[in-house]
């Protein structure tokens, strides 16, 4: 998930229950659907301060939170621009 940070407080409620139950419901359908799934989310801006700040939950971010990767920007990476290409 591409900027995670950026995401509504509701959705972000929705995709807890996700991760939690490990079920989803399609829209105008009864049924229950298991789902077993990793989330790969980045942001470029702190989480920790967003739940600081009471724009991100913290609950989702602990959920989420169970692996950092930092990742420094390809302009300090000037070697690895070539094999990329």
């Amino acid at each position: 998930l591409d900027e995670i940070g950026e995401m509504e407080f509701v959705t972000q409620g929705k995709l807890l229950r996700v991760l939690q139950e490990k079920k989803v419901m399609r829209l105008g359908n009864d049924s229950v659907i298991p789902v077993d799934v990793r989330i790969i989310a980045a942001s470029n801006k702190s989480l920790k301060t967003l739940v600081s700040e009471n724009k991100f939950r913290s609950d989702l971010y602990y959920r989420l939170n169970v692996l950092q990767l930092r990742l420094p920007p390809l302009r300090s990476r000037k070697a690895d621009i070539k094999p990329l290409g």
